[in-house]
């Protein structure tokens, strides 16, 4: 009788199958980690930023100070206003992603530089915050008529700063080409008009900047008539003619003695197009309360709202601006962590399908290592075939019954390797139809052999 076992010799298949099955969970798990942790870091809030501010003296850096605090406060981290020459020089920090926030004249980058067309955006924009107004100044005891302005020596910020875009906007419109204009610091510019350095000092910022307090006094400057006012908004697509009214920074005696009139644009707040949008939306809800309206004297976006604050953009809204001021707009997914993760998704994809490319060929390749299923039962068969050969029918009663003993062999040994393949392994192996032809054949030699022995037993009665 031939030994008819089932158990395979190595490493069951079962055994390989479970073993890499936990390898993909585990994989999975990591990976599934991995990307919880990077939609973390994508989407927190750092604990420290950079406010891009102005001058010292001016406006901008006492803005910056007050929302630094007011982000400090509320957020509980550290908040750096970072001094600057002025608005351009903000935009170019926000560029290099050296701030996070930063405010801004809108213009100045393309009065004072020439962008190429279709470059990135510098920055993202936030918000409108207030007017500013253009403002220039001379020594009290001067008098200067900006109607002839040959001769004038001008003065402003710094060549980085929206004064100075302010300061070729009024020449451009003066008809000057030639002027003469000198960077004077904030806290130099009284001295510098006294001492009849500069005849004209160009102001451009709000009327709560402290360095209009410390000018715009009795003997120490007075504001210039700028001519032909309305002219000038109507040329410029980012001014609006405006008003400063009579008596605003000195009642007795009243400085501006009457209602001053002038042109004003939006100090805009910027943003770092890879600030995080968290950090946006709770600057953008800062910007957009009342009770910090009123602190922080922002008059005019107090008076207009949402209207005031989103008018006359110069750049694209930051995604973080955009979930406070349109909420329907915001979604469900945090968009820095689809931003951020664009890349990390194809690795991902790609690492998975050479994970499974890899899983395939280790797990034939572990089985096609191993003996066969049915290289035991071949084997077992031609063992059969051999005894057979050996029976040739012709050997009597005891011949018959060992070739009817080999015909119950070959099907129980058929029995056994059909009970270890499953129906897809049947329909797809092609050595399963081998084996099964190999025993119908075998079967149909020992039936031949069977019936010639009865043939001639028949003969012999």
């Amino acid at each position: 009788m031939v030994e008819t076992s089932t158990a395979l010799p190595g490493k069951p298949t079962a055994l390989i199958f479970s073993r890499n099955s936990a390898w993909s969970l585990f994989i999975a798990g990591a990976l599934l980690i991995s990307l919880t942790l990077f939609y973390w870091y994508r989407t927190r809030i750092p604990q420290e930023v950079t406010i891009a501010g102005g001058p010292g003296n001016g406006r901008y850096a006492q803005l910056a100070r007050g929302l630094a605090l007011e982000l400090e406060q509320r957020l509980n981290i550290r908040v750096h206003v970072k001094e600057t020459a002025g608005s351009l020089e903000n935009l170019r920090l926000l560029e290099a992603h050296e701030a996070d926030l930063g405010l801004y004249q809108p213009e100045t980058q393309f009065i004072l530089t020439e962008p190429e067309i279709g470059s990135p955006e510098s920055a993202n924009f936030v918000s409108n915050l207030y007017p500013e107004y253009l403002l220039p100044v001379c020594s009290a005891d001067a008098k200067t008529d900006l109607s002839l302005p040959g001769g004038l020596i001008w003065s402003c910020n710094d060549r980085l700063s929206g004064d100075y875009a302010m300061t070729l906007l009024l020449l451009q419109h003066l008809g000057v080409s030639d002027g003469d204009v000198q960077s004077v610091p904030y806290v130099e510019v009284a001295k510098r008009l006294q001492q009849g350095d500069i005849n004209v000092a160009i102001m451009c910022c709000g009327l709560q900047a402290p360095i209009l307090s410390q000018l715009l006094q009795p003997e120490v400057a007075t504001l210039v008539a700028v001519p032909a006012v309305d002219a000038m908004a109507a040329k410029n697509v980012s001014l609006s003619a405006s008003v400063v009214p009579a008596g605003f920074f000195r009642t007795s005696p009243a400085i501006p003695a009457a209602d001053f009139p002038t042109v004003t644009l939006q100090a805009q707040l910027l943003a770092d197009t890879e600030a995080s949008v968290k950090l946006i939306e709770e600057m953008t809800r800062i910007v957009a309360d009342p009770r910090v309206q009123r602190r922080l004297g922002l008059t005019e976006l107090f008076d207009g709202g949402s209207v005031y604050a989103l008018q006359r953009s110069e750049f694209e809204m930051h995604p973080g601006a955009q979930h406070v001021f349109f909420p329907d707009l915001k979604p469900m997914i945090n968009p820095d962590f689809v931003e951020g993760t664009e890349g990390l998704r194809s690795f991902i994809v790609s690492m998975l399908v050479a994970m499974w490319l890899v899983h395939r060929w280790w797990t034939r390749r572990q089985i096609r290592s191993q003996q066969h299923r049915l290289d035991r039962f071949i084997r077992a068969l031609l063992q059969l075939e051999l005894q057979q050969m050996d029976v040739d029918g012709e050997g009597g009663q005891e011949e018959s019954k060992v070739l009817q003993q080999l015909l119950d062999q070959v099907t129980l040994l058929r029995q056994d390797a059909l009970s270890e393949f499953t129906a897809h392994e049947l329909n797809e192996d092609r050595a399963v139809d081998c084996f099964i032809e190999m025993c119908h054949a075998l079967s149909d030699k020992i039936n031949a052999k069977l019936l010639r022995h009865a043939v001639l037993a028949l003969k012999i009665d």
